[in-house]
């Protein structure tokens, strides 16, 4: 199993982040291949609308030359892909926000998808301990991430994580991301 982990938190140990490492750690430990990116780190540019990737023998490619590159190459790769993102303003980071805008490529010009059943799991912290208050949210990220192609999991959503590392407080945390990876690759 190829597990493609992406931090878009602007913390690299925030609470995300650390969650996505023991999810990851555990994928590995059960003998899953994994690549991570932390977006934060990388030079991407927002989608131009120029429609390159609709193009006889673009597809699948993006014309901004940027970091975005691999991740693309990685995406079609995975089996899996984890998006690890805060909560900001009710919604994914600006840095999680900029990968979705620029997953264009994965969209033929019909608008089906050239995905061959890539599965999505978002991995959601925030501050508000109430861990339903913004599940109409969570719920229309995953309605996008389906129809680009993904086959979407059920997000897990960790709560009243304001601190940097509040999350080591809740050592429940850990045990349930470590779980949703052993079941991914146990059952494939």
């Amino acid at each position: 199993m190829n597990i493609l982990g992406l931090y878009a938190s602007p913390r690299p140990q925030g609470n995300s982040s650390q969650l996505l490492n023991a999810f990851l750690e555990e994928a590995e430990r059960l003998g899953a291949t994994t690549s991570r990116y932390r977006l934060n780190t990388l030079r991407l540019q927002g989608c131009q609308a120029c429609y390159s990737c609709r193009q006889p023998g673009r597809e699948k490619q993006c014309a901004v030359r940027d970091d975005m590159q691999p991740i693309l190459a990685d995406v079609f790769a995975a089996d899996v892909v984890v998006l690890a993102s805060p909560v900001y303003m009710w919604q994914m980071t600006a840095q999680a926000k900029l990968f979705t805008d620029r997953l264009m490529p994965v969209l033929k010009p019909d608008y089906s998808s050239w995905l061959s059943g890539q599965r999505m799991l978002m991995l959601y912290t925030q501050g508000q301990p109430d861990v339903a208050r913004f599940a109409p949210y969570f719920d229309y990220v995953n309605r996008m991430f389906r129809f680009l192609g993904f086959r979407t999991l059920e997000p897990l959503v960790f709560g009243d994580l304001r601190g940097v590392n509040d999350v080591q407080r809740q050592p429940g945390h850990f045990e349930r991301v470590r779980q949703v990876a052993a079941e991914l690759v146990r059952n494939g």
